[in-house]
């Protein structure tokens, strides 16, 4: 997938993945997204969130890597073709950029001497 890093650790953690990963199990996902996008757009017109485009990528292109690794790589292409479909809604360039943010100064330390100078006479009632 062109949008995804290319590395040793990411085909190790995509391998790991397609490991775990069952067709049912991406495929119950899928489609009980796709319930849930439906009622919650009942009545109204809505469109997908930046978040709900990236699950629907993420699991799209899990789905493909499965359908790939059973052999079936028409199927793999069409749900690859998915997954980038929903990327580039999402309108994501590129990883998350750092930027520099400001905190206030905490507060100083308070000392407390908590501790009772006060000689209780009588018994002991605790109990």
């Amino acid at each position: 997938m062109p949008w995804m890093h290319d590395s040793r650790r990411c085909s190790r953690i995509n391998q790991e993945m397609t490991r775990h990963d069952s067709r049912l199990g991406l495929t119950a996902d899928l489609l009980s997204a796709k319930v849930l996008v439906w009622i919650a757009s009942v009545g109204r017109d809505a469109e997908l969130t930046r978040d709900a485009h990236l699950y629907f990528a993420d699991r799209y292109s899990r789905l493909a890597r499965v359908h790939r690794a059973g052999g079936r790589t028409g199927r793999a292409e069409d749900l690859e073709r998915k997954a980038r479909e929903h990327f580039d809604l999402a309108g994501l360039d590129g990883p998350p950029f750092a930027a520099a943010m400001g905190m206030p100064r905490p507060r100083r330390f308070v000392v407390t001497d908590a501790v009772s100078r006060a000689s209780l006479d009588g018994p002991d009632d605790a109990a």
